[in-house]
């Protein structure tokens, strides 16, 4: 069972579908991870063939026994891959959506602009909540460009003052650092100053997770259930 930190209105989102302990960004993952956790995270980008499917990795033999890119490889041939050496294979997005309660929210992450109308088009007949979030600045103007009300949220990484520069001029109403900077920053006061929520990544242990609730943070995304 996921133990929560002091705070309780902390909130648990599932990185990759606590990737640590299924396979990650695959159906099982989300069905699973939502019975604890409040929102599971995603990465979604387009495949071969078109579709939008769900996985981290460009090349698919960092996480599967297959080979070649999700850019070059049909939903078919990825679907027929073993992920993390299960029986499920990389999914299409919207048959993980179908296995996630419209109570638990969506945390959506895209690396490229490419897929952003699709992604909108798809989340028309979503009755989640849904956040989209990036490393990059680009997907987030293309989201914003298209849609001004959906939430989005700018992940940080070595450059915290670039990053919340980026965040602020997008109007996000997520900061989500990486968690050193959580402690080595005054970034959590900066964002709250600006109305944002911080959710810190990735979480793996039960004493970072208290650690960080103490620190302050709205949210922890989180690699397992600890």
């Amino acid at each position: 069972m996921l133990l929560r930190p002091e705070r309780r209105d902390v909130q648990i989102t599932a990185h990759r579908g606590f990737g640590e302990q299924h396979p990650e960004n695959t159906v099982t993952a989300a069905r699973r991870a939502s019975r604890f956790a409040d929102a599971v995270e995603l990465d979604v980008q387009r495949c071969g063939s078109g579709e939008l499917v769900v996985c981290h990795w460009n090349e698919v033999e960092l996480v599967t026994d297959g080979r070649g890119e999700v850019a070059d490889l049909s939903a078919t041939e990825l679907a027929d891959l073993s992920v993390e050496d299960s029986d499920w294979g990389i999914p299409l997005f919207s048959e993980v959506v179908e296995a996630i309660p419209a109570s638990v929210g969506l945390n959506l992450e895209i690396k490229e602009t490419g897929v952003v109308a699709d992604l909108l088009a798809v989340l028309e007949t979503v009755p989640n909540d849904v956040v989209i979030s990036s490393l990059h600045p680009d997907p987030l103007w293309r989201v914003r460009m298209l849609d001004d009300e959906i939430s989005l949220a700018f992940n940080f990484d070595v450059r915290p003052e670039a990053n919340f520069e980026t965040a602020t001029t997008l109007d996000c109403e997520y900061a989500n650092p990486h968690w050193t900077l959580c402690f080595a920053t005054d970034l959590v006061e900066r964002a709250h100053a600006e109305e944002m929520e911080v959710h810190a990544w990735p979480v793996d242990s039960r004493v970072l997770a208290w650690a960080l609730a103490r620190r302050g943070v709205d949210g922890l995304i989180m690699t397992q259930p600890v």
